[in-house]
């Protein structure tokens, strides 16, 4: 009985050395001036805080267990589809979102077309989107950035394939961020 509960502990503690956490800050941060002159008198505001988001580890509002990040190259036309009901992270661990809270996609700016995202042509992940079909494009040097902090999230469940095409004759490059919970 012994030995039994101490392979017990040890399993444990291997689980716990094994867990891994994701929390901090986003912060979109413009240093803008807009001004407005008018014969001899002039008005302005300056802003530099657009969004400022602190999240902590877990299931939870403002939480998140999860991170999956890649920079990816696709070739002319072609297309890459993530299934984040199964993706990879960093460290090799399967992450199986079950919302996600933070997307982004960042093209990069010496891209000669823009990229769409959406309308996987299977189990597309949507429900950031409002249908399966449905798509965004990001330009050059754009980037698409959805949040959503509450508990729902952007729902995954077997519907997780988000995809992404080059739609122009060039190589193109981004950046994906996917943040959430399993």
């Amino acid at each position: 009985m012994k030995r039994i509960a101490a392979m017990i502990l040890i399993l444990c503690a291997i689980g716990a050395i094994g867990a891994t956490t994701f929390s901090g800050n986003t912060l979109v941060r413009p240093a803008w001036e807009h001004k407005k002159v008018s014969g001899t008198s002039s008005t302005k505001e300056t802003l530099s805080r657009m969004f400022d988001w602190d999240h902590t580890s877990g299931t939870n509002i403002n939480q998140m267990t999860s991170l999956f990040h890649e920079q990816v190259t696709l070739t002319n036309s072609a297309a890459r589809t993530n299934n984040l009901a199964s993706v990879e992270n960093a460290f090799g661990d399967t992450i199986v979102f079950a919302e996600v809270r933070i997307l982004t996609i960042a093209a990069a700016s010496t891209n000669a077309h823009p990229l769409t995202i959406g309308a996987a042509s299977a189990n597309a992940f949507s429900t950031w989107a409002g249908s399966a079909t449905d798509t965004v494009t990001v330009r050059p040097g754009g980037f698409l950035m959805l949040v959503a902090p509450d508990l729902t999230g952007y729902a995954v469940s077997t519907n997780g394939n988000l995809k992404i095409l080059n739609t122009g004759t060039n190589a193109v490059s981004y950046e994906i961020y996917v943040g959430g919970s399993q």
